[in-house]
């Protein structure tokens, strides 16, 4: 069970937190100041091993229950029949000859799959307690079975998959098991939102901010928006946009220095700025993306009047989005439609120029969710349109299907490396040059939208529910050919005898 050198070094860890519950903390306030000090690691990390050692202990005490004391539960309650009428356990007069000794049914917790996961070497120990932490507790919205299901859903895709990344997913799953909990967030959210002013010893001032999404969102945006160009953004842009961008690099001020600075001029210079001066071609906002189903799922109210419960998800942080923040953004904004096919190809614009348009960069954000390398996390705002089809040497059109995004860095890449990028049904891939052997190896290449993730997610259940329905039609004809073929035909049933007819029908 503990066969992985990964595993087994964290099992001192998990033993030590079972000692800890177990046996008590030896004059420490908590579970984790003991394994801080017995370890001399961060207290991060010492919280991170008991969640783990609570997690594992608990999967394992369910799936690997060891001997309890005759007539407990282990917690030196006396056990009761099934009908409730005889105790048997500690008492030392109570019969115990021909009384069977009753044990718990031990409870499978739900994060019993990432645990066992662990073990297998599927993921990485860390990674258990943040897709916990995304995922959630049950309750009343949300079963054990549900999460226990999430979790199932999670391992599935989670081999090769960062930690951070599994968290994304785990917060995505549970948005979409519980859309009613993205409205609650959210307002929780808004109602702790602050900005506390402060003054230092030496009298500098300070503030303190505590933000709710929609204006952390758009905090983001105006700070990614201007700071492109410093962070790695795209490079493919006009003269004058690469003249700015130049100029930014070239900036004598920290990054810091200068998102104070355009913080500032955003809120001295109001809705009166030139955005285009301060924020380049990309102006700041918030982008939230969803489904024409979730658009469409409203549920009417006490007095009769419908409004969207449908969620949707922030285009570059994936955050989920409720459905009242979203009416208020097409209040404002209004909607552009995307329309994509079961095979997720999307908009065959087919301009003849270099560029992708700006409605196809929204269309790829929507579709990619960022850059299609596997493991890079580069939201979609700090990407560039790879052409699939090499402009020049193909005469490459800037068609949707044949662009993806990429991060500058994995787009030099694929060109440096001479890599091809091939769609094959709907799916995109990256092939190397052949070796020395002439293999090419297809590297999936996958989205990283919660949209796209979720409708690959109901084209396989599609698919696996219409091989299972062929394999019910099958069976079915297969049983009647041979019940036929063991009777014979029944009487009347010749070439020559007339077609049967219903009574009364004519």
């Amino acid at each position: 069970m503990w066969s992985s050198p990964r595993v087994q070094g964290l099992w001192p860890s998990v033993q030590l937190v079972t000692w800890v519950i177990r046996g008590g903390l030896s004059g420490d306030r908590t579970a984790v100041n003991l394994v801080q000090r017995l370890t001399g690691s961060t207290k991060t990390e010492a919280f991170r091993q008991v969640r783990l050692g609570e997690a594992m202990g608990e999967a394992d005490a369910a799936t690997h229950p060891v001997g309890l004391p005759p007539g407990t539960d282990g917690t030196g309650e006396p056990l009761i029949d099934p009908e409730g009428s005889v105790e048997v356990g500690p008492n030392p007069d109570a019969p115990t000859a021909g009384v069977i000794q009753l044990r718990p049914v031990p409870v499978v917790p739900w994060h019993e799959p990432l645990t066992r996961a662990v073990r297998d070497g599927v993921i990485r120990s860390e990674a258990v307690t943040i897709i916990m932490r995304g995922l959630g507790k049950p309750e009343e919205r949300v079963s054990v079975e549900m999460l226990r299901a999430a979790a199932e859903e999670i391992i599935a895709d989670a081999a090769g998959v960062h930690a951070d990344d599994l968290g994304a997913r785990a917060r995505h799953l549970r948005d979409r098991i519980d859309p009613a909990g993205v409205q609650l967030r959210w307002d929780e959210r808004y109602e702790n939102r602050k900005w506390r002013f402060g003054r230092t010893e030496d009298g500098t001032k300070t503030a303190y901010v505590t933000f709710d999404e929609e204006g952390a969102a758009w905090m983001e945006s105006i700070v990614g928006s201007a700071m492109r160009p410093r962070r790695g953004g795209p490079r493919m842009v006009d003269a004058e946009e690469a003249e700015r961008a130049e100029r930014l690099r070239l900036d004598s001020r920290s990054n810091d220095q200068i998102v104070y600075d355009i913080l500032m001029g955003a809120l001295k210079a109001g809705v009166q700025a030139d955005p285009s001066t301060t924020f380049g071609s990309r102006q700041p906002g918030i982008r939230v993306v969803m489904t024409e189903e979730s658009l469409n799922t409203r549920t009417p109210d006490a007095e009769g009047s419908e409004f969207l419960t449908g969620t949707g998800y922030l285009e570059d942080n994936k955050d989920g989005v409720p459905g009242s923040v979203i009416e208020k953004q097409i209040c404002i904004s209004g909607i552009s439609p995307i329309l994509m096919d079961t095979s997720g190809t999307i908009l065959d614009v087919g301009r003849e120029q270099r560029l992708h348009t700006p409605k196809q960069r929204v269309a790829m954000a929507v579709r990619d969710g960022g850059c299609r390398i596997a493991g890079c996390d580069c939201p979609p705002s700090m990407t560039e349109a790879h052409h699939i089809n090499e402009w020049a040497a193909h005469e490459g059109r800037t068609d949707l299907a044949d662009g993806i995004l990429m991060c500058p860095f994995h787009h030099n890449y694929v060109h440096t490396k001479k890599c091809q990028v091939e769609r094959i049904e709907g799916e995109y891939y990256m092939v190397h040059p052949p070796g020395v052997d002439g293999e090419r190896v297809l590297i999936e290449m996958p989205s990283k939208s919660p949209l796209e993730r979720e409708r690959i997610r109901q084209r396989a259940i599609q698919a696996a529910n219409d091989a299972a329905d062929a394999a019910t039609r099958a069976t079915a004809d297969a049983r009647a050919e041979e019940a036929q073929g063991a009777s014979g035909p029944a009487a009347g049933e010749n070439s020559a005898d007339p077609p049967l007819r219903i009574a009364g029908t004519g």
